[in-house]
């Protein structure tokens, strides 16, 4: 598993955000580290800016599930 920055990674979250259904107007997407008792995912989505309805936080969320299992935050 590749590890990123903090940075990339809100990045590309936004860059995937805005493409999902109703998402275009998120501004920022921020994580959250994980400390996980082996080796699953060490990071997870934590807000979308401003905060989108339920229905558009979903299909964004959907969206962006795969990235923690592609990509690891890397130590700051």
């Amino acid at each position: 598993m590749q590890s990123k920055s903090r940075e990339w990674l809100e990045a590309e979250c936004l860059r995937l955000a805005k493409r999902a259904p109703g998402g275009r107007d998120i501004e920022r997407v921020t994580i959250r580290r994980l400390r996980p008792k082996g080796a699953g995912p060490n990071w997870k989505v934590a807000d979308l800016i401003p905060q989108p309805t339920f229905v558009v936080s979903k299909e964004v969320r959907d969206v962006l599930a795969h990235l923690p299992g592609e990509y690891a935050l890397a130590d700051d």
